[in-house]
């Protein structure tokens, strides 16, 4: 892949005030808070913990086996990022600092639309430098050997366009979602779609889902009343915002990774089978065509 960055004519953006958000964690149901505040320009997206800075950037992705994205610096790990790195890039928000109270996002419905509405109602404002974006400038297409169904597809496009395939298992099966960069497109159309669970439950038998509670503790004894998505081979146990509502979450989670190559990218991407090691992969390869150009 060839890329490079440019300046272009459109502000660098912040939020107008500070804002705590209150959440929980989708693993361990502990209550959660965070303090989103300003952040001066060029200076990009960082969280910190116990006094410790992670830059939102590809090279700081730390590889788990759960279904997330891991920073980590200097020992200190930052999970669950993703949804809310998928609002602030969907808001088309440069520069933010993000305080912790603990090593995991605050949630609430496994969406990036709380996020969206709080960083809204805090107010984006333009800052005194003009924004920088990657620009593809050539056709190329990463793949994941063990997965030989898996690529992207990447080629020149004034802005960001993603044609995403999200095949799953019933009762979702597959779907397309299309994604054009536009702060309303993001907030409308992608932003509230939930995180699912796929669970291997009888409603006969209750046991198996004490067993998935057990690792996310923060559902409900009901299945029916949970705030992400739940579904079994044979049907939904939570309904569906729309039909489609999975993929268009899984497009969310590929936004937010995406931003972790710490700009905003003009490029057309057709993408089969997103997943977060996927992802990262291509954050990754994304950021080290900018060093090697």
């Amino acid at each position: 892949m060839q890329a490079f960055t440019k300046v272009t004519t459109n502000h660098q953006t912040t939020i107008k005030k500070a804002i705590k958000f209150n959440g929980y964690s989708l693993f361990s149901g502990e209550l959660l808070s965070m303090k989103i505040e300003p952040a001066e320009i060029n200076t990009g997206i960082n969280f910190y913990l116990h006094g410790i800075c992670i830059p939102a950037l590809a090279e700081y992705i730390k590889q788990t086996d759960i279904h997330t994205t891991v920073l980590s610096k200097d020992g200190v790990d930052v999970s669950t990022v993703e949804h809310l790195l998928a609002a602030i890039w969907g808001l088309n928000i440069d520069n933010l600092k993000i305080v912790l109270s603990n090593s995991v996002i605050p949630a609430k419905d496994g969406s990036a639309e709380p996020y969206v509405k709080a960083l809204l109602k805090a107010g984006i404002i333009k800052q005194n430098a003009f924004k920088k974006v990657i620009v593809v400038n050539d056709s190329s297409i990463i793949t994941q050997p063990e997965f030989p169904n898996r690529f992207a597809k990447f080629a020149p496009f004034p802005k960001l366009y993603i044609n995403c395939i999200a095949p799953f298992p019933q009762p979702i099966g597959e779907h397309t979602v299309v994604f054009e960069e536009d702060s309303k497109a993001f907030s409308q159309d992608i932003s509230w779609a939930r995180t699912f669970l796929r669970s291997p439950l009888d409603l006969q038998d209750l046991s198996k889902w004490q067993g998935i509670r057990s690792v996310f503790r923060s559902l409900p004894e009901d299945p029916r009343q949970s705030p992400i998505i739940t579904f079994t081979e044979k049907e939904f146990l939570t309904p569906l915002k729309k039909n489609n509502e999975p993929a268009r979450h899984k497009l969310l989670d590929l936004i937010g990774d995406l931003a972790l190559i710490g700009f905003h990218l003009q490029a057309k991407i057709d993408i089969n089978e997103p997943g977060h090691k996927f992802t990262h992969l291509i954050a990754k390869k994304i950021r080290q065509s900018l060093f090697n150009n």
